[in-house]
């Protein structure tokens, strides 16, 4: 009987372990997708040591608008423009839509 239960608790955590590393996956590899995509647009360069990726005027599928002031940056820092891009646009990270009094019907 007390075998019966322990083999049923292995089981369930196990199981439980196996969701969570499932569940935690798909967000980093789409993480990834969306940099990779934005990486494709830009002309990519070794610089002192670093990866420097460099918008040129003709990439217009970008999700990052053109800035003529600064066209090259790092590999950190486009990343962290993606996710930006990606939180801007996640009406569920922002906090839902936001609704607003029209002032109609008072």
């Amino acid at each position: 009987m007390a075998n019966n239960r322990v083999f049923r608790s292995i089981l369930l955590a196990t199981g439980v372990l196996l969701m969570a590393a499932c569940a935690s996956k798909p967000t980093g590899s789409l993480d990834e997708k969306y940099f990779q995509q934005e990486a494709s647009n830009y002309l990519k360069f070794q610089h002192e040591g670093q990866v420097v990726y460099c918008l040129t005027e003709a990439s217009a599928a970008t999700l990052i608008p053109y800035n003529p002031d600064r066209r090259c940056i790092n590999e950190a820092a486009l990343r962290q423009a993606v996710a930006n891009y990606r939180i801007s646009r996640n009406t569920v990270a922002r906090g839902g839509p936001q609704y607003y009094d029209s002032g109609i019907g008072r």
